[in-house]
């Protein structure tokens, strides 16, 4: 196995480097090298000193983020100035890949320390108002769908957004994203439809930032999974843990309640662990709530007769469900606060509904780690 960081790449990378981003890299090391002429270029090129990564904790930010920071490690002479990695943790993630994710996390934190470089991380919450329980079982909101796409703004979007204004993103920063041709030909076409210059890696319109690049856009599956399983380590990477938690399935992570989906295959490749077979519990939980959604009884009737929020009742039942679901699990699937605040909407709507009482309070607040 070869290390192409110890090779003359980065010497020789020109200044002025528009290569091909959309046609796949015939090896690794071919992939690589446009990466790196790529991440070179916002730098050299387009003036960009500083880098902003946004890890997911999948395979594909993954490997954004510690090809970045090898950058910084290795002190090439084309580095940025800084790099921030920001996470943003929507309180619904497969609980074993979040684990994992915050692990990363604390290996990069414990990483910059150790060698001195200017990187820091950084995990962003989304406010109350905008958590997944607290408007499916406090407003009534029916499960995220294709038409009613209500999660990913709330959860994702607006969390990372919060951080970036605290960042002071401007003009001197490039976003860095993981995404990447060939997880599915939808995605493939959401990408290509919203920006018209995704070929050069430039995504700015598909993450709604100014000065944002796929920097492995152009990877091809089995080199992500090369990448992961053998270079990374290698470099020392705790990289092999998310690559047994994949499997041999091609699968895309994010919420164990992911309703926009017809089968959660995330978490059924999960629980083929045998460690994480209980969370098969949590599966049959996610299709409670389409059960539960699909009957026009459990919602309220907008004006023209359409299914709108689920009813107050149906809300109850399932806080209730979701409660017993924590303790056979041993696992906090919501927090004390946002169960109160869903009982105080609940106690708007009927006065009835007891007083909330929360006896333990976490502050999910933007934090940062490093």
């Amino acid at each position: 196995m070869s290390d192409i960081f110890f090779k003359d790449i980065f010497s020789n990378l020109p200044d002025n480097c528009l290569i091909d981003t959309n046609t796949p890299g015939k090896t690794l090391e071919d992939s690589l090298t446009r990466t790196l002429s790529l991440l070179k270029n916002t730098v050299i090129q387009q003036k960009h000193p500083r880098w902003i990564v946004t890890y997911s904790g999948g395979k594909d930010s993954t490997i954004v983020t510690l090809l970045a920071i090898e950058v910084m490690r290795r002190k090439i002479e084309w580095r940025p100035d800084s790099v921030d990695i920001i996470y943003v943790d929507t309180l619904q993630e497969i609980p074993p890949l979040h684990q994992q994710a915050l692990d990363f996390l604390e290996y990069i934190e414990t990483l910059a320390i150790k060698d001195s470089i200017a990187i820091k991380s950084y995990i962003a919450y989304p406010d109350m108002q905008r958590r997944f329980w607290y408007l499916m079982l406090g407003k009534g909101y029916p499960p995220p769908n294709r038409w009613f796409w209500w999660c990913t703004p709330k959860l994702k979007v607006k969390p990372a957004q919060a951080i970036l204004r605290k960042l002071n993103y401007n003009d001197a920063a490039v976003v860095l994203s993981g995404i990447r041709f060939g997880e599915s030909q939808d995605r493939d076409r959401r990408i290509k439809k919203q920006s018209s210059c995704v070929g050069q890696g430039e995504c700015g319109q598909v993450l709604e930032y100014n000065h944002a690049i796929a920097p492995i856009a152009h990877w091809k599956l089995c080199q992500v999974w090369d990448m992961l399983a053998l270079y990374a380590p290698a470099w020392g990477w705790p990289t092999v843990p998310l690559v047994k938690l994949y499997g041999d399935s091609p699968i895309r992570f994010g919420c164990w309640t992911c309703t926009l989906v017809k089968r959660d295959r995330a978490l059924e490749a999960v629980v083929e662990n045998p460690e994480w077979t209980g969370l098969k519990a949590m599966g049959q939980f996610r299709d409670l709530l389409l059960q539960k959604a699909a009957n026009p009884q459990n919602r309220l009737l907008h004006a023209d007769g359409h299914p709108g929020r689920f009813k107050l009742e149906i809300r109850q039942e399932l806080l209730d469900g979701l409660k017993q679901l924590e303790r056979e699990l041993n696992m906090p699937l919501i927090d004390c606060e946002e169960e109160e605040a869903i009982r105080q909407l609940w106690q708007k709507e009927s006065p009835r509904i007891d007083e909330p009482v929360c006896l333990e309070r976490r502050e999910n607040v933007t934090e940062s780690i490093g």
